[in-house]
């Protein structure tokens, strides 16, 4: 069984983090995976609904993913640009590991964390440089029916010296018409995914690394707009995209000293979406005009610095990190009216400040793992608006060896986080901020164990995990159409958590069962409804098997029974009780590595092997009553071939 050893004291490794912290470049190429959805959808508490990938919105412990921090090589992804479409702007073909923390518990996660974390990291050239290796590259091609998804990336890499290495990759994956489960043709989400990675590793001695990268995503075409609405057969829409360019530097330095491994990033993010130029009716004056193209964007820039050191029977970790965020509209022209009056649509927007300080203390002794932790945030809003908040937030973590199979945890994290801007495609010159705006805090309680399963079950390693977790978020405020950043309800969400982890030989297995409800009330109204994600149950397998030294099969599913769950309407001011259908959705894959074709892999999948006509439980439509229902993509046919020179 793997172990956790900070001095004397040996603690089993949980069942978390077995499964929520292993996604790896492994495993996203032997099952194909090219969109969010592929690389999160094996991760426990973690929902992803949506068929086109720009549409694809992501939830983790009953909130989306707007109420956690995501990083890309450190870098912050902050924002949303627009309510009917997505904001993690991930490709899977760049990516050496994708790790998700649960819940708010450290003071290493960043600031405003209120129900997780995404770190995602992009490939280093040692990840493609064989031993004894120079220089080298890497092509791959992959085809899916259910999205008519042509994908070919292009790797080049190498190492000049002991001291400088580097990587150059770029992704092309078209998609054409979707094919949903329920037979219907899609063809008004129809776009052109573009993307790059160049980074440089740059070593002078055995004590410091520099990681300097650029990474570019860029996904559009002649499409709807709204991604997670129904499509249609429609194929007369204008261009939009979403984009995202990343600039990041990574320092880290290591001497010989158990005092002193200091860590340190700093990054600039532009994520945007652009929209071509249209023609329009004013709905208050009832003029036509015409508009130009313009650029919706959200810029994050920031830093974080760090140092950790063991001390005797603590590892302490402190730091400081600072996130800038702001949002802006950029016209190419004005916008010209049929009376010949004009506009100028350019606009600055809100702006963030956060500044924090952090510090952990991980002390063991005994059976006992004991961390202790904290984070100070000041933030600060600007541009239009105005505000500061500050607080102290303590966490906590506990770890409790009960026998040699049998490991207790409990913990707490206070929760904070500030105003968030609003999305940024409805903001204006004409929002005005409310004049009560307050950050949402809240607390997060959890209690688990894990017990090891390793000899009972005769197996190389086993170990299964159970979690129960409750968190309240005061003041929350949903980004979408709030751009007077205005408190909306008091939430309480909670949730169980089961996880399973076997091998055995060439055998691997993963179970998981999650539950979410939750409890949510309306500050102006004081009525009380349920969260969306509430009386969602999600069961969740993951197997593969070693057939031979060139045949691996892998095989995933998800069950979903079906669930009510009390909406609330605020314009209505009224509750409706709606049904969601359960379902059940199969995907397998087979990789082949044949021996006489050295560095060659190919890999054949089939997702949704039964065809099923499904919708998410958080997806567009998925009430039983509605007749606006957003299907996921049917059986999908998938091939891939890879060739490493």
């Amino acid at each position: 069984m793997a172990e956790t050893q900070l001095d004397d004291v040996r603690i089993n490794t949980s069942a978390f983090d077995a499964q929520v912290k292993s996604v790896s470049s492994k495993q996203l190429e032997e099952e194909q995976a090219s969109d969010v959805k592929d690389i999160l959808k094996s991760l426990p508490s973690v929902n992803v609904d949506g068929n086109a990938r720009y549409g694809q919105k992501v939830y983790v412990r009953g909130l989306e993913d707007k109420f956690a921090n995501i990083t890309v090589d450190g870098a912050k992804l902050g924002g949303q640009l627009f309510h009917h479409s997505g904001d993690q702007t991930i490709d899977a073909s760049l990516l050496k590991i994708t790790s998700v923390e649960l819940g708010p518990n450290s003071a290493l996660s960043g600031q405003g964390v209120i129900n997780g974390s995404f770190v995602y990291e992009t490939k280093d050239p040692s990840d493609f440089l064989a031993e004894g290796e120079n220089f080298g590259g890497k092509v791959t091609l992959g085809y899916q029916t259910g999205y008519e998804r042509k994908t070919g990336t292009v790797a080049v890499f190498g190492k000049i010296n002991e001291k400088l290495e580097f990587v150059g990759m770029g992704t092309i994956s078209s998609d054409g018409t979707l094919r949903l489960g329920n037979g219907e043709k899609i063809k008004s989400k129809e776009s052109k995914l573009e993307s790059a990675l160049a980074k440089l590793v740059i070593k002078p001695n055995d004590y410091n690394t520099f990681k300097i990268s650029y990474n570019r995503y860029k996904d559009g075409g002649n499409r709807q707009l709204s991604g997670e609405k129904v499509g249609t057969e429609d194929t007369d829409n204008d261009y939009n995209s979403i984009s995202r360019d990343t600039f990041t530097l990574n320092y880290e330095y290591k001497p010989d000293n158990e005092l002193v491994n200091v860590k340190a990033n700093a990054y600039y993010n532009k994520q945007y979406l652009t929209r071509e130029s249209t023609n329009g009716t004013d709905r208050t004056s009832n003029l036509t005009y015409t508009e130009p193209q313009r650029k919706y964007i959200n810029s994050t820039s920031g830093m974080d610095l760090r140092n950790s050191s063991l001390l005797g029977i603590h590892k302490i970790t402190f730091g400081t990190d600072y996130t800038h965020e702001e949002q802006e509209i950029e016209a190419d022209t004005l916008r010209v009216y049929s009376n010949n009056t004009t506009k100028n649509l350019d606009f600055e927007g809100g702006e963030i400040n956060n500044h924090g300080l952090y510090l952990e203390d991980e002390m063991a002794f005994d059976n006992w793992i004991v961390t202790l932790g904290a984070r100070y945030d000041y933030y600060k809003l600007g541009g239009i608006y105005n505000g500061t908040f500050s607080q102290l937030s303590p966490k906590l973590r506990l770890k409790y060896q009960a026998s040699e199979n049998l490991t207790l945890r409990s913990g707490y994290g206070h929760i904070f986080k500030g105003p968030a801007l609003g999305e940024t495609l409805a903001v204006d010159s004409t929002d005005i901020q409310t004049g009560d705006t307050n950050a949402q805090t809240g607390n997060n309680f959890e209690v688990g164990f894990d017990y090891d399963l390793t000899k009972a079950l005769n197996a190389d390693d086993a170990i299964v995990g159970f979690n129960a977790y409750r968190y309240n978020v005061d003041n929350y405020a949903h980004t979408t159409k709030n751009n007077s950043l205005t408190s909306q309800s008091d939430i309480m969400i909670w949730g169980l958590e089961t996880m399973f982890s076997y091998k055995k030989d060439k055998l691997g297995l993963n179970l998981s069962h999650t539950y979410t409800d939750g409890r949510q009330k309306d500050l102006v109204s004081g009525i009380t409804y349920d969260p969306k994600t509430t009386n969602i149950h999600i069961f969740k397998i993951g197997a593969n098997y070693q057939i031979t030294k060139e045949f691996k099969f892998n095989y995933n599913s998800q069950f979903v029974p079906g669930n009510e769950w009390l909406s609330y309407s605020s314009r209505s001011g009224s509750t409706t009780e709606y049904k969601r259908a359960g379902y059940a959705v199969h995907d397998i894959n087979l990789t082949y590595n044949p021996s006489s074709l050295k560095n060659t892999s190919f890999n054949f999948g089939i997702g949704n092997l039964f065809d099923k006509k499904y919708v998410t439980h958080t997806g567009f439509g998925s009430q039983t009553t509605s007749t606006n229902k957003s299907y996921e993509v049917g059986r999908n046919f998938k091939f891939q071939v890879s060739y490493k020179f």
